[in-house]
C-alpha cells in the first residue's frame, strides 16, 4: 500500500535535518574551543575550571580592548591638540604608512613564524581525526579565529586612529580608502596563508632560493611604497597632490588581489582533507641520500627547529635589505652622530645578531652536538683536516653573513662603510666553538647542545676584546678586530682538531 507524504511533511523533516546539521557543527566547534582552553589551562598551569577560564578571558578580553583604546586614543588626541594640530594631513600619511607596515609585519608573520603550523602541524590532529570532529571545524578554531583576531586588531586600530583625525578633507578621504584596501588585503592575505597550510602537510620552512627572492621582492615593493610616501609626508596635501595616479591604482590593485586570494581560499577550503595531511606526513619521512659531509652538515641544521628560526631571521634581514634598496631615492640618511661613533655602534649590533643566529646553530651542528657523527665520518674515511676546515668555514660563513648584513645596512642607511661589523661576526661564531670545546657542555635528550653557564661564561670572556673599539679609533679598531678573528678562527680550528682525534670511538648509526 502506497502512503502519501505531504509536502508539509517533507518541508518539516528537511527544517529538522537543517537544524540537525547545525547543531551538529555547533557542538564539534564547542568541543574544540573546550579543547583549546583546556590546553591553554593546562600548559599555564591555572588553578581554574574551563567556565572560570572562558569568563576571565572574556572579560580580560573586553577591560584589555578599553583599556588599550582609551590610552591610544587619549594620546592620539593629546597629539592632535598639541604639536600635530597644524599638520594634521601628515600626521594622516604617516598613519598610513604605519599601517601598510603593520599589514606586511601581520601576513608575513602567517608565513614564516610557527603559526602557519598551527593546523597542520599540531600534535592533537589525529585525535580530532578519531573524534570525527571535521577538519573545517579545526580550522576555524585553530587557525581562523586566531587570524580573525590579529586582523581585527589592525582594523580596529586603523579605525581609531582616523576617528580621531577626522577631518571633512579630500586628503583625509584619500587616507582612508587607501587604509581600507591595504587592510582588505591584508585580511584576504591571511586568510589564504591560514587555508593554504591547513590544506598541506606539515613542513618547516626552507631557505630556498625561491622564499629568498620572494622576501626581497616584497622588501624592494615595500621600500618603494616608502620612498614614494616619505617624500610627501610633510607636505599638508600628501596624497591629495595627484590622487588620480596614485590612490586608484592602489585600490584597483588591493581589489584583484583580494578578489584572487578568496577564490583560492575558497579551494583551500575545498581541500580540507585529514587523509592529505596524513599522507603527506608519511611521505615527508623519504629524504634523497647526501653525500657530500658540508652539505649533510647544512641540510641538518636548516631541517630542524633551529634552522627554522634561523631560517625566519634570514629571511626578514633579505626583506630588510630590499626596503632598504627600494628606498634608495630617500637614503642615505642623515644622522647627528659622528663616524666613531656610528662605527661603535655598528659593532655593538653586529655582536648581538651574531649571538643570536650562531648560538641556535652550535645548538645543532656544534661541536658537542655532532662530534660523534663527526668522529664516524672521520673513521669511514674522510680527512680530519677536512672536517675541520668545513665546519670552520660553516661557521666563519655564518658569521661573516651576519656581519656582512650590517656591512650593506650601514652603507645603504648611513652611507658608512663598517668593515669591523664582518670581523666582528667572524669573532662571535669563533668564540662560540672554542668555547663550547672548553667547557664541553652535556647534550639534551634530543642530541642538542644542552644549555651550559660555563659555556656561556667563556663565550663572553672571548667576545670582550671587542670593547676595546670604545678607546681606540675606528681605522685601528678594525685593524685589532682582523687580526683577533684571524686569531680565534685558528683556535677553532685547533679545538676541533684536537676534540675529533681525541674522542674515545663510539659507533653511532
Amino acid at each position: 500500500m502506497r502512503t502519501r507524504v505531504s509536502a508539509a511533511d517533507v518541508e518539516g523533516q528537511v527544517s529538522n535535518a537543517r537544524v540537525t546539521a547545525a547543531s551538529v557543527r555547533r557542538s564539534d566547534y564547542r568541543i574544540l574551543r573546550d579543547f583549546r582552553a583546556f590546553e591553554i589551562v593546562n600548559a599555564m598551569r591555572l588553578p581554574l575550571t574551563l567556565d572560570a577560564f572562558r569568563a576571565l578571558a572574556i572579560l580580560g578580553s573586553i577591560a584589555l580592548v578599553l583599556f588599550g583604546t582609551m590610552v591610544f586614543a587619549s594620546t592620539m588626541s593629546v597629539l592632535r591638540d598639541g604639536p600635530l594640530r597644524h599638520d594634521t594631513a601628515a600626521v594622516l600619511n604617516w598613519g598610513f604608512l604605519a599601517i601598510l607596515y603593520s599589514a606586511v609585519a601581520t601576513v608575513l608573520t602567517e608565513v614564516v613564524s610557527s603559526r602557519r603550523l598551527a593546523v597542520s602541524g599540531t600534535p592533537h590532529l589525529e585525535l580530532f581525526r578519531a573524534m570525527e570532529l571535521p577538519l573545517a571545524q579545526v580550522v576555524v578554531r585553530y587557525g581562523l579565529v586566531p587570524a580573525l583576531r590579529r586582523t581585527g586588531i589592525l582594523w580596529y586600530s586603523a579605525a581609531v586612529f582616523l576617528m580621531v583625525f577626522f577631518e571633512e578633507s579630500s586628503s583625509y578621504l584619500n587616507v582612508v580608502a587607501a587604509s581600507v584596501s591595504v587592510l582588505t588585503l591584508a585580511s584576504c592575505a591571511c586568510a589564504y596563508c591560514v587555508l593554504h597550510f591547513a590544506s598541506t602537510p606539515a613542513r618547516r620552512i626552507g631557505l630556498r632560493w625561491l622564499n629568498c627572492l620572494l622576501a626581497l621582492i616584497l622588501g624592494l615593493l615595500l621600500g618603494a611604497a616608502t620612498g614614494f610616501l616619505v617624500p610627501r609626508l610633510s607636505r599638508l596635501d600628501g596624497l591629495a597632490d595627484d590622487p588620480s595616479r596614485f590612490l586608484p591604482g592602489l585600490c584597483f590593485l588591493g581589489a584583484v588581489v583580494s578578489g584572487v586570494l578568496l577564490l583560492l581560499s575558497i579551494r583551500a577550503w575545498r581541500r580540507l582533507s585529514y587523509r592529505k595531511l596524513s599522507l603527506g606526513i608519511g611521505r615527508g619521512g623519504s629524504q634523497r641520500p647526501v653525500r657530500n659531509f658540508g652539505v649533510f652538515v647544512v641540510t641538518d641544521l636548516l631541517s630542524s627547529k633551529q634552522g627554522s628560526v634561523i631560517t625566519t631571521i634570514v629571511l626578514a634581514w633579505i626583506a630588510v635589505v630590499g626596503i632598504l634598496l627600494g628606498a634608495r631615492d630617500i637614503l642615505p640618511l642623515p644622522s647627528a652622530l659622528g663616524g666613531g661613533e656610528l662605527h661603535k655602534g655598528l659593532i655593538g649590533i653586529a655582536v648581538l645578531l651574531s649571538l643570536g643566529i650562531t648560538e641556535p646553530m652550535l645548538y645543532r651542528i656544534g661541536p658537542t652536538a655532532k662530534l660523534y657523527h663527526y668522529r664516524f665520518a672521520w673513521e669511514n674515511g674522510v680527512p680530519a683536516t677536512a672536517i675541520v676546515v668545513r665546519l670552520v668555514g660553516i661557521y666563519v660563513m655564518a658569521g661573516a653573513i651576519i656581519g656582512g648584513f650590517v656591512f650593506l645596512g650601514a652603507l645603504l642607511v648611513l652611507d658608512l662603510p663598517a668593515p669591523g661589523a664582518v670581523f666582528a661576526g667572524l669573532i662571535v661564531a669563533a668564540s662560540g666553538v672554542v668555547a663550547e670545546s672548553l667547557s664541553r657542555p652535556p647534550t639534551t635528550t634530543d642530541g642538542t647542545k644542552s644549555n651550559d653557564v660555563m659555556d656561556g661564561l667563556f663565550t663572553l670572556l672571548l667576545i670582550s676584546p671587542c670593547s676595546l673599539i670604545l678607546v681606540v679609533g675606528p681605522a685601528f679598531s678594525t685593524v685589532l678586530l682582523l687580526g683577533y678573528s684571524i686569531l680565534l678562527t685558528l683556535g677553532a680550528a685547533v679545538c676541533l682538531h684536537q676534540r675529533l682525534l681525541r674522542l674515545r670511538s663510539k659507533l653511532i648509526l
